[in-house]
Parts: C-alpha cells; sequence; structure tokens
C-alpha cells in the first residue's frame, strides 16, 4: 500500500484563479470613473452646506475653508427672520401641493381609461401626448404668459398650478398606463361579476395594487413642479406669490451677493426634496420599471 498521494488524473485539479489583468483594470477604471462622478456631484453640495453655517466674514475669508471654524445657525435664523423664505417656502409648498394631487388624479383616471379600453384615435392620443413632452418649457412660455394675462391670473399661484398640472399630466399617463397594463384585466373582470362598478374597481382594487406607480410618478411630479424657475419667474415673480427657486435668485444681486443666505435657503430648499425620495425610494425603481415595460 502506498503512502504517496494520489495524483493521477482521476482526482479533479484544483486551480486558484485571479481577475485577469484586462478584466481588473476595466474594473479600476469603472471604480475611478464613478469616484470622480460622485466627487463632481457631492463637492458643491457639501460646499453649500457647510457653507450655510459659517460666519459671512469666513465665507469671504481669504484663503477660503472648506470646513467651517465655528458651526453657527445664524444664517438659519436670519434667513428666516430676515427674509421672505417662509413666503417662498409656504407658496412652493401650495403651489406643488395642488399640483400633486390635480396631476395624479387627472392622470391615473385618463391612463386606468388608456389602459383597459379601446377607442378611437387612441394611440395617436398616446402619441401626441408623449410628443408634447418633447417641447421645452421655454417654447412655450410666452404662449403661458398671453393665456394667463387674458383670463387675469399673472402673479397668481393658480396659473402655476394650472401651468404645472398640464405640463404633467402627459408624463403621468404613460408611467401609470404602462404600470396598468402590467396589471391582468381578469382582475377587473372578476370586480365586474362580483357587482362592482367601473369606479369602484378603479378605487378599491386597481388603485391600491398601483401604488409603486403611483409612488414613482408623483415623486417626479413633486421634482418637477418644486425646482421649476422659468415658469414662475415669468409668470409669478412678485414677493407675495413667488416661489423658492425665484426666491433663491433673488439673493444674488447687481453689485452683492449674500452667500450666507442663499446658502441656508439652498439647504432648506432641497431638504423637502430628500424627504420626499426617502419616503418614494422604496416603490421608485419598482413603478419606473414596470411603467416602461409597455
Amino acid at each position: 500500500m502506498s503512502l504517496l498521494p494520489n495524483t493521477g488524473g482521476t482526482a479533479p485539479a484544483i486551480r486558484r484563479r485571479g481577475l485577469a489583468p484586462w478584466r481588473l483594470g476595466e474594473l479600476s477604471s469603472t471604480y475611478v470613473l464613478y469616484a470622480v462622478l460622485l466627487l463632481i456631484v457631492l463637492f458643491p453640495l457639501s460646499w453649500v452646506i457647510l457653507g450655510s453655517f459659517k460666519n459671512p466674514s469666513e465665507i469671504f475669508a481669504y484663503p477660503t475653508t472648506f470646513f467651517p471654524r465655528e458651526l453657527t445657525l445664524t444664517n438659519y435664523a436670519d434667513v428666516i427672520r430676515r427674509t421672505a423664505l417662509p413666503t417662498y417656502l409656504l407658496n412652493t409648498a401650495i403651489v406643488t401641493g395642488f399640483t400633486l394631487v390635480f396631476t395624479l388624479a387627472i392622470g391615473t383616471v385618463a391612463a386606468y381609461g388608456f389602459s383597459r379600453w379601446n377607442f378611437p384615435f387612441k394611440n395617436t392620443i398616446l402619441v401626441t401626448l408623449l410628443i408634447l413632452q418633447l417641447i421645452p418649457s421655454t417654447v412655450n412660455i410666452i404662449p403661458y404668459y398671453l393665456m394667463m394675462n387674458w383670463f387675469g391670473l399673472l402673479n397668481t399661484r393658480t396659473a402655476l398650478v394650472l401651468i404645472y398640472t398640464a405640463t404633467h399630466v402627459p408624463f403621468t399617463i404613460w408611467i401609470m398606463k404602462g404600470y396598468f397594463d402590467t396589471l391582468p384585466r381578469s382582475l377587473d373582470e372578476a370586480a365586474v361579476i362580483d357587482g362592482c362598478s367601473m369606479f369602484r374597481v378603479f378605487w378599491s382594487i386597481m388603485l391600491p395594487l398601483s401604488l409603486p406607480g403611483l409612488s414613482a410618478a408623483g415623486f417626479l411630479v413633486f421634482i418637477g413642479s418644486w425646482s421649476e424657475f422659468l415658469v414662475p419667474l415669468v409668470i409669478a415673480n412678485s414677493r407675495e406669490v413667488a416661489v423658492m427657486s425665484v426666491g433663491l435668485y433673488s439673493f444674488f444681486g447687481m453689485d452683492t451677493t449674500a452667500y450666507h443666505y442663499a446658502f441656508a435657503a439652498s439647504v432648506m430648499s432641497t431638504a423637502p426634496v430628500i424627504l420626499a425620495y426617502l419616503f418614494a425610494q422604496r416603490y421608485l425603481i419598482s413603478g419606473l420599471a414596470s411603467g416602461a415595460e409597455k
């Protein structure tokens, strides 16, 4: 009986394999690119956040500092007490809230109709809605101004709600139609057989099942309404009805710029967007993916 280990061909050879040099270089290049992109995105944001905690003298000091020497909340207190920032935030919240409700209500009902029924020119209408999304707001700004002036709605929050709703409804219809298309029609048919009206089917069955799509569409509508700048700058730029984006612009003057106010106001303006994302992130990816399948 031999005590030597068996080195015959019957035993599988175990080889330790590492990454190929070309594969390692590819991964390294990818990570470096991601790191550079992350730095490009995070550096300005970090500068604004840290700058909001600096004293005005430190902001303009030379050489400048990235981290504040002494943290202070004076900028936040002053921008709330001495500027119209609370009014800007309130106007933005009102306009965004009403836009969100009207857009989701109109877009969801219309999307359900497009998904479940066939009628003349259905595809033509859908393509037209898609084409409308390709038109930039700068092209429509003069018609918007003339229409709101004719209706007597210039410098009103109502004008912004109407324009934002009309702008976001086509996109919402496309997202929600794609999501409704993924839900089997047998659910509708079974509910109708059980005696449910079409409204009850939509409200009690389809709407709860479409929560991921609603969250995705609602988040995009929220972002678009909250951050819009050109339309409110032209349509509603008075101090009483100005929204946050126009209010931030007012901190940058011809001769001087109140950077300490602008930094603090920018952080306060961005916070609701981050909170909205944290609230909707659970459904955001799945809702957009399902809506894009069709």
